[in-house]
């Protein structure tokens, strides 16, 4: 039910892009920050909640409406500035601490620099032109199709153990979602039409083919460091928020610079 509801409103937003959009990642974020700090928490390890929700909300929030701003006042952007007040922040934080942790310091600044700033780029994604809908369509859809066909196909061949994070992974599977990324990236650019060449969405799926696995089971350390199976309950029969989107945590800004590279 999670899916059959999930997805087409998932498309729909997608499809709408703009302001609409952009709420709908900024829960995504707010939503994961949350499910982090509880992973933390019930791990023990020690984390600056209220500067991983201040930060962790302020830099998506102040990269979205400062893109605008900059890029209609003919200026710079601030993203230098926004990253290093996080810094800043999160050490000034710790002084005031009864008990001062190093490593709370890095968890804090790990959970916002993983979650707030690197899905951002799925609003960035989004907001490309003139085809940012249609690689939006391909990192979105991709991933879906690459986990689908690594879930099954590893599931009915699968021997080889890919990672001891993740037990039922198998390298069987990773390299039939690795292939079904790159044959639904290139699909959907023939699909799609415009600027976006087969050439180029076959090099998206490779990226998503490898770097949307290794985010995936990046995700599945954090949770085994805790001893955590789900990142929450949100979603019945799905877990959490950040397990429906650990791989785009990687995915998002390798896509978008590849894009920005590739001209």
């Amino acid at each position: 039910m999670t899916a059959l509801f999930g997805i087409p409103v998932v498309l729909l937003l997608i499809r709408a892009g703009g302001p609409a959009y952009a709420v709908f990642v900024f829960v995504i974020i707010a939503l994961s920050l949350y499910e982090y700090a509880t992973l933390m928490k019930l791990g023990s390890k020690p984390v600056q909640a209220p500067t991983l929700y201040f930060f962790g909300l302020l830099i998506p929030a102040a990269l979205y409406f400062d893109r605008y701003s900059a890029a209609q006042a003919g200026g710079n952007n601030f993203t230098g500035l926004i990253l290093a007040l996080t810094v800043i922040g999160v050490m000034s934080y710790e002084l005031f601490a009864s008990k001062k942790y190093l490593e709370r310091i890095g968890l804090t600044l790990l959970g916002i620099l993983m979650i707030s700033w690197c899905l951002f780029h799925l609003i960035a994604i989004r907001d490309m032109r003139p085809d940012g809908l249609a690689l939006t369509l391909i990192l979105i859809v991709a991933v879906w199709i690459m986990d689908t066909a690594a879930y099954f196909l590893g599931k009915s061949f699968g021997r080889r153990q890919l990672s001891a994070i993740s037990p039922r992974k198998t390298w069987e599977g990773a390299a039939a979602g690795f292939i079904a990324a790159i044959v639904t990236a290139w699909g959907i650019s023939r699909l799609m039409g415009g600027s976006i060449t087969p050439a180029f969405a076959a090099g998206a799926g490779v990226l998503i083919g490898i770097f949307g696995q290794v985010s995936d089971i990046s995700e599945s350390m954090l949770k085994r460091a805790v001893g955590a199976k789900d990142s929450s309950a949100l979603l019945p029969g799905h877990g959490g928020i950040l397990d429906r989107f650990d791989s785009y945590i990687f995915l998002a800004p390798v896509i978008y610079y590849y894009a920005v590279l590739a001209g």
